[in-house]
């Protein structure tokens, strides 16, 4: 979860749990986070929901999302992801549900990233090298 979301969710920095463990970033970086919180997240609606106590590292970095469901979380629903349909679809006790994304929103968070990227990006790595 990045920092921004925990901050919008109005958690305080008191609700973490220190560890003195260090992520592998996307790109090789070494990311220390500022503690480990576990919290309930439910996916579906009102009628038809799955709800599961999700272990989140809290980072700071700037990003167009506000959290990054790995695997395991996903495992634990029982979720299928279906990344070309923006839908997933997992069990629950009245039946198979299906949630959708948003097609818009996710262009935007991809475009967010990417631009994230580019600014970070050493410009003599963007200029073509001539002999």
């Amino acid at each position: 979860m990045f920092e921004s979301a925990f901050l919008q969710m109005r958690l305080k920095e008191a609700n973490l749990l220190r560890a003195g463990t260090t992520l592998l970033g996307f790109s090789g970086e070494r990311v220390q986070p500022l503690g480990f919180i576990t919290l309930p997240v439910s996916f579906g609606d009102n009628n038809d929901h799955a709800i599961s106590m999700v272990n989140f590292a809290v980072i700071r970095a700037k990003s167009g999302y506000n959290a990054i469901l790995g695997r395991t979380t996903l495992n634990s629903f029982g979720m299928v992801i279906f990344t070309p349909h923006l839908c997933a679809k997992f069990p629950t006790s009245s039946g198979i549900v299906t949630i959708r994304g948003d097609a818009r929103q996710a262009t935007r968070c991809f475009q967010i990233a990417a631009q994230l990227v580019v600014n970070r990006m050493d410009p003599r790595e963007t200029q073509p090298v001539t002999p």
